[in-house]
């Protein structure tokens, strides 16, 4: 077989014989990018024709015969990702969830125990270069998307990538050599926190229907900042300074790491760890995942996503019927003309507390909660019951998302992409 670039530059005068010789000769790789997209061997045959077909009628555009692999591995995926849209989502199989990241072109195959290290070697990045990751192996960002979010080039976003791409090899190699199971790889996390943790954060990706519920819901409150809080909690240590409030769901549902660790069960708590009342009005909010022990089936997961909104101010000043209002606001902008119904219910932490139920189909689904914090919880982050009052809300992204793109299992959300 001539090298490629020699047939990409014949092909490019014309000649038909030397690109059928590239097509035969990229082929497999070509098949194996599409069948990672569309999961489905049939489906995966029809992208590699057209994206064959698109690759020939725009190969005078190919700067670099050299880096034809590179190019046509780019518009199969974007073939494959328009057939699969085209497809209904609840259509999607329960499988149809994307594989890890491949490093590189040849590494289109993972053993158990790599995907186990690469979990575990997906931790040591930071939290950009995680965010880079999730979009370019999960999002299925282009180079030249992830420069213009960036801000830079192309060739410097190709650096960038590369260099996350050797920290994780080299931390797969470590953990190879020392012959480490992945529960080696983060500290003395279990197995099954380390997968949990690396599994991508749907929220940092705008065409994943988790992340679009999570643009409309930052328009509601764009009064609020944003905050971060921690993924692992200090669930003894919690105890000690919120007391039993700290928890409302059966102990056996949390994921633990240690007797005192805990993964974030939802996002109130730790945000409750983590601010402080300084003498200003607090508008904030935070979002992510969440972790619970649950049987996963159509309607529960056990890594999902919340986002969480936090008022504290004045009592003067904080008003839980126009809080009541906002929540409103959100859900008719989310789900517009879904009737709705709102019920009193409890959680340790409120005085009172109320859940925003959607019906759909004849069916009542729950979808958010909010409540006023109990006196201890104000005093807690720094604040005076007497004076400040504080109101916290919480969404179930997962939820919302099933309701507003018509999604009939929750398992399929992770795979799902809206236009």
């Amino acid at each position: 077989m001539e090298p490629l670039t020699d047939l990409v530059t014949r092909a490019r005068a014309g000649d038909l014989d030397a690109y059928g010789r590239l097509v035969e000769a990229t082929q497999t790789l070509a098949y194996a990018v599409a069948l990672g997209v569309v999961r489905d061997a049939a489906l995966a045959e029809d992208v590699a024709q057209e994206a064959y077909l698109r690759a020939f009628r725009r190969l005078a555009n190919l700067d670099e015969p050299a880096a034809f692999a590179g190019w046509l591995r780019r518009i199969v995926i974007t073939v494959a990702l328009n057939m699969r849209r085209a497809r209904r989502r609840t259509l999607l199989r329960l499988d149809d969830v994307p594989e890890v990241p491949v490093l590189d072109e040849e590494e289109t195959s993972w053993s158990e125990l790599q995907r186990q290290r690469l979990a575990g070697a997906l931790l040591t990045l930071t939290s950009d270069e995680r965010r880079l990751c999730d979009r370019r192996y999960h999002g299925q960002w282009s180079i030249a998307r992830l420069a213009r979010d960036a801000g830079i080039d192309e060739a410097a976003m190709r650096k960038r990538l590369q260099r996350v791409r050797d920290k994780l090899r080299k931390e797969m190699e470590v953990a190879e050599q020392r012959g480490v199971g992945p529960t080696g790889l983060s500290r003395d996390f279990p197995a099954k926190v380390i997968e949990l943790l690396a599994r991508p954060e749907l929220t940092d990706l705008p065409e994943n229907p988790v992340g679009r519920i999570l643009e409309a819901l930052r328009g509601v409150y764009a009064d609020c900042r944003e905050v971060s809080v921690p993924e692992v909690v200090d669930f003894a240590e919690a105890r000690k300074t919120i007391g039993d409030e700290a928890l409302y769901l059966d102990p056996i549902e949390l994921q633990r790491i240690d007797d005192n660790r805990i993964l974030r069960y939802d996002l109130t708590l730790p945000l409750l760890l983590t601010v402080r009342y300084e003498g200003e009005p607090l508008r904030i909010w935070t979002a992510g995942k969440a972790y619970r022990r649950c049987p996963v089936d159509a309607t529960h997961l056990d890594a999902f996503h919340q986002a969480e909104v936090l008022y504290v101010d004045d009592r003067s000043r904080l008003d839980p019927w126009r809080i009541t209002g906002r929540v409103v606001q959100s859900i008719d902008r989310l789900l517009p003309g879904r009737a709705v119904k709102i019920v009193p219910t409890e959680y340790p932490m409120c005085r009172q507390a109320w859940e925003l139920e959607v019906e759909d189909a004849g069916r009542w689904s729950e979808v958010l909660a909010w409540g006023v914090f109990t006196d201890k919880i104000v005093r807690h982050i720094g604040a005076d019951p007497a004076v400040h009052a504080a109101v916290g809300v919480g969404c179930g992204l997962e939820r919302l998302a099933m309701l507003r793109y018509g999604i009939d299992d929750i398992r399929k959300i992770e795979a799902a992409r809206v236009a």
